[in-house]
């Protein structure tokens, strides 16, 4: 019973991770650029007792998060300040709580109090140099393919563009991505974050939709649930096999 009941167990504390993660990605349904969260991956375990044999196996979770990669949708809004990454690629942004440097696909763009251009959720976006981007007073914005922005100054006669700062961009390739703790994307094993290459290419007056498919999210939450009453069963019915052979080999009265 011992055995059965913990693997039962394993299962539940894994199935109750995996519909955690299920549940985030639903909430940032509509958040642009998000990165659907992948089905936690698992690692084997031994269970260890003091020098004796490692007899038993347990699959636990790994603490690397890994996402889908998948490119969302792009949808015209016609704002300046929407921006997206056609293809692969993905921005730079030093997080709105602290933290390093990470890199971002979401592009609802804007200006925080001190003209500091920050995304949807407050995170400041970098330069080439990886410094946050910091704007004087514009009428008018212009952000090129390479991540040049042109700005229209105030005070200056109209359709007048002056180069501004550039906002950094990088492919990643041949690097492995992972979700940080406080969910920014960052190189997995410490490693540091590539070079900014400006080889993605920024389309301006477009969103990229999150990647969460809908429907597949729903059907895997419901089988999760489904698996998570299996293993509360299992655990019931190993309890009434233990007391129906505590029965048979209990002593006649």
């Amino acid at each position: 019973m011992d055995r059965n009941i913990h693997i039962a167990l394993n299962s539940m504390r894994n199935l109750s991770t995996e519909m955690r993660v299920n549940a985030q990605n639903m909430a940032n349904l509509n958040v642009p650029g998000f990165r659907a969260d992948l089905t936690v991956t698992r690692e084997a375990s031994f269970l260890t007792s003091l020098d004796q044999y490692q007899s038993r196996v347990y699959s636990q979770q790994s603490q690397e998060a890994l996402f889908s990669d998948d490119a969302g949708s792009l949808q015209s809004t016609g704002s300046e300040m929407d921006t997206a990454i056609r293809g692969n690629g993905y921005f730079f942004v030093e997080p709105a709580l602290g933290g390093d440097a990470a890199l971002s696909r979401r592009g609802d763009l804007g200006f925080d109090d001190g003209r500091f251009l920050v995304d949807g959720a407050g995170n400041r976006l970098l330069d080439t140099e990886l410094a946050p981007i910091q704007m004087p007073p514009t009428r008018r914005i212009v952000v090129e393919e390479t991540g040049q922005i042109q700005m229209e100054l105030m005070g200056t006669p109209e359709g007048t563009l002056v180069a501004g700062p550039i906002i950094a961009t990088s492919m990643a390739e041949g690097i492995s991505l992972i979700k940080s703790p406080d969910g920014h994307i960052r190189p997995s094993n410490n490693t540091e974050l590539p070079e900014p290459d400006q080889r993605a290419r920024i389309a301006q007056g477009f969103l990229e939709s999150s990647n969460v498919n809908t429907i597949s999210a729903l059907i895997k939450n419901i089988e999760s649930q489904r698996h998570f009453e299996m293993s509360v069963k299992f655990i019931a019915l190993a309890k009434e096999i233990d007391e129906g052979g505590s029965r048979i080999m209990r002593l006649p009265q």
